[in-house]
């Protein structure tokens, strides 16, 4: 059988040229074809990394983002879910160093502390900025233990050196005083470990200068051991799949959030959640029209090279009707002999879907594209093929000859 298929092959050059040819055009455009559509699907993953959507927690109305008052249980279900990245938590804070009666607050009270997850909490904070090892400040934020990072002026004002470790008293902001956010109470004297410095960020940021940084999750366990409710300040994140909004915004509503409504009254409860995905969602709409688009196309693609694999495969029939009957009348039954030409044509267009790939893959493309054409295309044209092959087979060996 190959022997015979290897001879054919050498005998009709000028015809088996074509269509090798016929393989190699069809794989370039099914490259088109499935190439446009990956590249849509790969700018698609690659959105959300240029132009992520993020959150950001605010009052009732949606006019304040931070200086609010976040319920604990709110953040809890953030820090639980799976559906945000790059989350930053911020609680603010007044206190003085050593202790002193609430009556004399006003005389110690001069430390602007910031309880954060991360150094991007803190606006206009960089790690650069702060002078302790890249793995240390990992850990320093991740920890629950009492430590600080201060500024480099307080700590000259201060006489303190890092490794220091001071008694600060501490002063929370009442919810229920919000209305100006000017009133604050005694929350809780703590032993404070001086971990490392950090150059002032006054005049590099549009918010008041944080003196002092502590790890959110500690600043979260003095609250907690002296019994007062603790809120956080400000609450910003990313969402990790924009892709699946639709499931983000369900979970953040089962969570406790509200949308943020413009009739609201003002105030500083932070339970609303602002998403901005005005510029992720006209851009992601648009990539989605542009893949369904092209993938309804798919079944006419199929159909088409469904029907090129018929229309060769049948004027080769035609041609080669006088080999077929001498084969026939040689004895090899009906199907045999439709099976030699049509395993022929098959390694003719196998030899044109390499030579396309190896054209297309020294232009750089996926092999994930390669591996999709060549099974459609092969897939395609062998049923085209052997609906043409079929019929032939069907013939009867007398009328063939007789026609010829």
């Amino acid at each position: 059988m190959f022997h015979y298929i290897g001879y054919s092959i050498r005998g009709r050059k000028t015809a088996n040229l074509v269509t090798v040819g016929i393989g190699i055009m069809l794989v370039l455009l099914l490259h088109v074809y499935f190439g446009s559509i990956h590249s849509y699907e790969r700018q698609l993953a690659e959105l959300a990394g240029q132009v992520p959507v993020t959150c950001h927690v605010t009052n009732a109305n949606g006019t304040r983002g931070n200086g609010l008052f976040i319920p604990e249980d709110l953040v809890d279900g953030l820090m639980g879910s799976e559906r945000i990245t790059d989350a930053s938590f911020q609680v603010c804070l007044m206190a003085g160093e050593g202790e002193f009666e609430p009556i004399d607050y006003p005389k110690y009270l001069n430390l602007h502390v910031a309880g954060v997850n991360r150094v991007e909490a803190v606006d206009g904070l960089t790690e650069e900025m702060i002078h302790m090892e890249a793995e240390e400040l990992n850990s320093f934020f991740a920890s629950e233990d009492r430590e600080c990072i201060v500024s480099e002026k307080v700590m000259r004002r201060q006489n303190w050196e890092v490794g220091d470790t001071v008694t600060l008293t501490f002063y929370y902001y009442n919810a229920d005083s919000a209305l100006m956010k000017l009133d604050v109470f005694p929350l809780g004297t703590a032993q404070v470990k001086i971990a490392g410095s950090m150059e002032d960020l006054l005049g590099k940021t549009s918010v008041n200068a944080m003196d002092m940084i502590l790890p959110y999750e500690a600043l979260r366990g003095i609250y907690h051991q002296y019994g007062i409710p603790f809120f956080t300040d400000t609450v910003t994140f990313c969402v990790k799949e924009p892709l699946a909004l639709n499931a983000f915004k369900e979970e953040m509503r089962s969570i406790g959030f509200t949308e943020a409504d413009p009739l609201a009254a003002d105030s500083y409860r932070g339970r609303s959640l602002s998403v901005r995905d005005g510029s992720f969602i006209p851009r992601a709409t648009d990539l989605l029209h542009s893949i369904e688009f092209m993938e309804a196309f798919f079944p006419v693609v199929c159909i088409l090279v469904l029907l090129i694999g018929y229309v060769v495969s049948f004027l080769t029939a035609n041609s080669r009707m006088e080999e077929y009957a001498l084969l026939r009348l040689l004895g090899v039954r009906n199907g045999q002999a439709a099976l030699l030409f049509l395993t022929e044509q098959m390694a003719l267009v196998f030899l044109g879907n390499l030579l396309g790939d190896v054209t297309v893959l020294l232009l750089s493309a996926d092999m994930k594209v390669v591996l999709l054409v060549n099974g459609v295309l092969l897939a395609a044209y062998l049923l085209g093929a052997a609906a043409a092959y079929g019929r032939m087979s069907r013939g009867n060996v007398m009328r063939l000859l007789s026609a010829q």
